[in-house]
């Protein structure tokens, strides 16, 4: 009897996570919006946790673990200072766990995207792959896309002002790091 409530269980945890992930790359198209995700503090650490296993992953690719996991830590902690930030600016605070889980969850899409490409230009320090250069390129402005979409609304503002704050957000990002980390060249 335990065996089928188990495997009952099972199989409606999968089914969550695939409509999770549609969601999620939904947002990434840009034909949803975080106000589809489900407001819930545990899949946004659920996110959360994932953002920061999957950058992990990632900047293994350029530098040492013992550099990576703080500078995983700023990232997460400069990403939800940021969002409940510019709520509060805008007058939104209730939407910060959906904006954070979709800022997440699609970083979390895209760092999984960009990880092979990392590993493989880390690889070929010699002689970079153009092509690999180019999608790699191609997949951090999708990133800022998507970003500028869940800005635009979670604030519920102009295209062209959430691409200024998806900007401003990616210059505090690296500027932080830069200076936090300035031996590391992730």
């Amino acid at each position: 009897m335990w065996l089928i409530y188990y495997l009952a269980t099972v199989k409606n945890t999968l089914i969550e996570m695939l409509w999770l992930s549609k969601q999620f790359f939904y947002i990434c198209l840009m034909k949803r919006g975080p106000q589809h995700l489900p407001w819930s503090q545990g899949l946004l650490r659920a996110a959360i946790l994932a953002y920061f296993l999957t950058g992990v992953l990632q900047m293994l690719t350029k530098a040492p673990l013992e550099a990576v996991l703080p500078m995983m830590m700023v990232d997460v902690a400069v990403m939800l200072l940021y969002a409940w930030a510019c709520l509060k600016a805008f007058n939104y605070p209730a939407r910060f766990v959906q904006m954070a889980t979709a800022m997440a969850g699609t970083g979390t899409l895209f760092q999984l995207l960009a990880w092979p490409l990392m590993a493989y230009l880390d690889y070929q320090q010699d002689i970079p792959s153009p092509g690999t250069s180019i999608l790699l390129v191609f997949i951090m402005g999708w990133n800022l896309a998507v970003y500028a979409h869940i800005f635009r609304e979670s604030f519920n503002v102009r295209l062209l002002s959430a691409f200024v704050l998806t900007l401003a957000y990616t210059a505090i990002i690296v500027s932080v790091s830069q200076f936090l980390f300035p031996g590391v060249g992730v």
